[in-house]
């Protein structure tokens, strides 16, 4: 199966891969010969073209809104694209760490006691006493980090009966390679504001979808 197009993310993907996919999660087929790949159950999503190239990645995620106005779905949005793009990241490449710490405290604690019975002189005692505490930490822990190019926001959308707001985002040969003409064309490229107005009431379901079709 012939690899084309192996460079930049979707390269490390291909490589992640081991050249030919090992199909761990659901496989499907389309009729030109595409193949799409469901990572896991809340894993990435890849489509392969028919001659084994990489076409598309994509990430989907989902947070609990708690305040469903405008600005308590956005926030969530928020959060959920981003995560959607560290799954893509995570994907990739991770650092699992384990790490296990043994720590003993003694303390050593002298007490004299002296105690007056009536009609007998004082009786004074000394009393030793030492406390030995012993403590196992295991810690557990996972790293990612990566750089991504030509991420496109696909889809937006809340369900006010779970309450949950969600993201999609993508990328592909053809968003990497705008990304890569935009940057040698401009050298500081300006950052838009979003902005927005809050409603007061609750907020109905909502789908927004990118007008691209192909992409």
């Amino acid at each position: 199966m012939k690899m084309a197009y192996c460079s930049g993310v979707l390269g490390m993907l291909i490589v992640a891969m081991c050249g030919v996919p090992s199909w761990a999660g659901e496989v499907t087929v389309q009729n030109d010969g595409s193949t799409t790949w469901q990572a896991g159950v809340d894993g990435v999503e890849i489509e392969w073209n028919a001659d084994g190239s990489i076409k598309r990645v994509y990430s989907r995620y989902s947070t609990p809104v708690e305040f469903p106005d405008r600005r308590g779905i956005t926030k969530a949005q928020i959060i959920a694209e981003e995560k959607a793009k560290a799954a893509i990241v995570r994907f990739m490449n991770q650092s699992v760490s384990s790490t296990r710490v043994v720590t003993e405290v003694q303390a050593d604690l002298n007490k004299a006691v002296q105690e007056r019975q009536t009609g007998a002189s004082a009786i004074v005692r000394k009393i030793d006493q030492r406390t030995l505490v012993e403590a196992l930490t295991e810690v557990t822990a996972s790293f990612a980090s990566g750089k991504l190019s030509g991420v496109i926001v696909l889809e937006k959308g809340y369900d006010d009966k779970a309450q949950e707001a969600w993201v999609v985002v993508g990328i592909s040969q053809k968003t990497i390679r705008a990304a890569r003409e935009v940057q040698n064309t401009i050298a500081d490229p300006s950052i838009g504001n979003r902005g927005g107005r809050d409603s007061m009431g609750m907020q109905p379901s909502e789908i927004r979808r990118s007008n691209q079709k192909d992409w």
